[in-house]
């Protein structure tokens, strides 16, 4: 797995580094938010980070001796990430109406929503490329999608995104679950603490499926 150690550490680098973003935007934002929720969510992302900087070491630790093996919650867990992470979108593009409201839509959303539904039958192929027996090169395509997904494809306004859409005009914020969510699944495929790994590849999809729940009943924003 030599190829892949570097990729998880550019992955997590990425991740960390969006992620520190997000914390100080937030802060800076509080009054936007339930009391509750800004210290909550910075000291879970804290956690996460933490947490996937540990995974990522034993990657790159692991990357002369790892080998990849089986584990059907994972291959599951990938895909279904991206619709875990769309619960932001009100669960868009894995909905009935998705063709008449994506003509509505601005061309940076229909972008996202592009990605979304792209990025899952991706995730979906590479699990059934893993299961054909081509492990390594569905570890390398999992990872090499991350970066892909760090395209500015997100317009929605709200305090998550404005820097982002000041600067740049869009925001890369949407898929970094996803990339903690492959870091958590490529470990416990390579047999670092695969249980505990499994458990936050789940943890990470239950995340930010609440996190999408909340803002969909607008308890938090």
């Amino acid at each position: 797995m030599r190829r892949a150690a570097p990729l998880a550490a550019l992955v997590f680098l990425a991740a960390a580094i969006l992620s520190a973003k997000t914390a100080s935007d937030l802060i800076d934002a509080r009054a936007m938010f339930p009391s509750w929720f800004v210290p909550a969510f910075v000291l879970g992302l804290a956690g996460l980070v933490s947490y996937a900087a540990l995974v990522t070491l034993e990657i790159w630790r692991a990357r002369e001796i790892a080998r990849p093996g089986m584990n059907g919650w994972v291959l599951i867990l990938l895909p279904l990430s991206f619709i875990c992470t769309s619960a932001v979108h009100q669960f868009y593009p894995f909905r009935p109406s998705v063709v008449r409201v994506y003509g509505a839509l601005d061309p940076t959303l229909q972008l996202n929503l592009t990605l979304t539904g792209a990025g899952f039958v991706a995730a979906l192929s590479l699990a059934f490329l893993y299961r054909s027996g081509l492990r390594e090169r569905a570890i390398l395509g999992w990872l090499i999608l991350d970066l892909l997904l760090l395209v500015p494809n997100d317009a929605c306004a709200n305090p998550f995104n404005t820097w982002w859409i000041d600067t740049v005009g869009a925001s890369p914020l949407m898929f970094v679950p996803n990339l903690f969510a492959s870091l958590f699944g490529i470990a416990a495929l390579l047999g670092i603490r695969p249980r505990w790994n499994t458990a936050a590849l789940a943890a990470a999809c239950v995340g930010v499926t609440l996190l999408g729940l909340g803002h969909m009943t607008r308890v938090i924003w």
